[in-house]
């Protein structure tokens, strides 16, 4: 995906076939922990299910688990810091256990680098590439069922799942200076139509109410399939799905963005008017720079388009500041066309340079080299400003009614989002999560809205 929204995630889920915890032997449980964007929490949604489907149940500590998988991501460095880290704490639990099974998935392995890594932490026992579910689950001992049905994700049954990633297309063909995805997913491979819509309709069935159609470049979703079909017509063809709610995908590429998708999306009534568009930098040298293949005016074009089609679209964007090449005034440029735009959300991030990648090359340049000092000082500048724009977005809710999605609960509040994905909290002594509310917001702020129902009606 583009640049990635940073996820930190332990196994969490209850068993599908309900065995007390207490009684469960080691063996048969696992410990899934996993670092990175939407896509790898959704290839470990797969997995937790698929394990649960040959007998496994979720350990909460791994210290718990004979089986450890570590779902790791290589988009920054401080990603795979973490996932070492981590294996470090798992050296000892391996010293202790040494039949416990440990295993390092995801961006991090690589055909270039499973040797280094082999070398590097002794304490994995296997190193399985992204996505690559039915692998991992081949490597779990002694499973006590076959799993006869397809792998499919699934939440903690004990309430139905609200918001569900499933993920449409994997691996990506674009040659981003900086990105080392392809590298570590390979090329892309767009999954069916009729295969996804049968997810979603699974899903669905289950109680989910919101579905998020995910791809490193989700908007080039099709081209590899025979009638070469579109995004739009797989958010056509899942919008049919009985009992959905919302409809939401990411993330886009702008040279992927076409008319037809943005009528799409503005046409179907439980598409979100939220829309996920990376820039990444405001300069067209550094645009070049970093192979993006668009310029800033093709991309002001496209928000005019989008914001002609729908008026109240969220519109959110990711921008690397400090990438090799970069000078003041190409931040600069950055900084105005920000302010010019003025986006919903901005994931900023400063530049990390990945093996592998061409920017890793020109981060050896000294010429072309941004010091580390000056990239956090562009990334706080770039975060002060999003925070005063976003103070002023989101300040137009005051007062407003909006449509909340229910989450759950998180510190005595109620967790939801509205259609254009801004975060909003309520407190109220009913359960909501999975229900659809209306909710006045009485506060805002930068980075979420509180408010009050403005029904009491008990939730159904």
């Amino acid at each position: 995906m583009q640049e990635v929204q940073f996820i930190d995630k332990h196994a969490a889920m209850l068993p599908m076939h309900r065995e007390d915890r207490n009684t469960t032997p080691r063996s048969r449980r696992y410990y899934v922990w996993t670092v990175g964007c939407q896509m790898n929490v959704s290839d470990s949604e797969r997995l937790e299910a698929a394990l649960q489907g040959v007998g496994y149940s979720p350990a909460t500590r791994p210290h718990e688990a004979g089986f450890i998988v570590l779902n790791s991501c290589s988009v920054r460095a401080s990603a795979e810091e973490r996932i070492i880290g981590k294996l470090g704490e798992l050296r000892h639990i391996k010293r202790r256990n040494p039949d416990t099974r440990i295993v390092l998935w995801g961006c991090m392995v690589g055909p270039e680098n499973e040797s280094i890594f082999k070398e590097r932490l002794p304490m994995v026992d296997y190193f399985v590439s992204p996505s690559a579910v039915d692998q991992v689950v081949s490597l779990a001992p002694n499973p006590i069922y076959q799993l006869d049905e397809p792998v499919l994700p699934v939440r903690d049954w004990t309430h139905s799942p609200t918001s569900v990633y499933v993920p449409i297309q994997y691996g990506c063909n674009m040659t981003c200076s900086y990105c080392v995805i392809p590298l570590r997913r390979g090329r892309e491979q767009s999954r069916p139509l009729e295969e996804i819509v049968a997810e979603v309709e699974h899903i669905v069935a289950r109680g989910a109410k919101e579905i998020t159609l995910l791809g490193q470049i989700v908007d080039s979703w099709g081209h590899d399939l025979p009638g070469r079909p579109e995004l739009a017509d797989l958010l056509t063809a899942v919008h049919a799905t009985p009992h959905l709610a919302r409809l939401r995908f990411l993330t886009s590429h702008p040279a992927w963005m076409t008319d037809r998708l943005i009528a799409t999306v503005a046409d179907l009534p439980r598409c979100q008017h939220e829309i996920n568009l990376p820039i990444q930098a405001g300069h067209d040298a550094l645009l070049k720079m970093m192979r993006r293949g668009y310029t800033v005016a093709r991309y002001r074009n496209l928000v005019e388009k989008i914001r002609t089609a729908m008026p109240d679209i969220a519109l959110t964007t990711d921008i690397i500041v400090g990438h090799p090449g970069e000078t003041r005034a190409h931040f600069e440029a950055t900084l105005a066309l920000v302010e010019e735009i003025r986006f919903d959300k901005v994931h900023i991030a400063a530049f990390s340079s990945r093996p592998g990648t061409l920017a890793a090359e020109q981060e050896h340049d000294p010429i072309l080299a941004v010091p580390e000092a000056e990239k956090q000082a562009r990334r706080q500048e770039l975060e002060q400003l999003q925070e005063c724009l976003a103070t002023e977005i989101n300040h137009a809710f005051q007062g407003r009614t909006v449509e909340v999605l229910v989450e759950g609960e998180s510190r005595g509040k109620w967790r939801g989002r509205t259609g254009g994905n801004k975060l909003v909290f309520f407190t109220h002594p009913d359960d909501w999560t999975g229900q659809l509310v209306q909710v006045e917001i009485i506060h805002t702020g930068p980075w979420s809205l509180r408010g009050r129902l403005a029904s009491t009606e008990a939730p159904g």
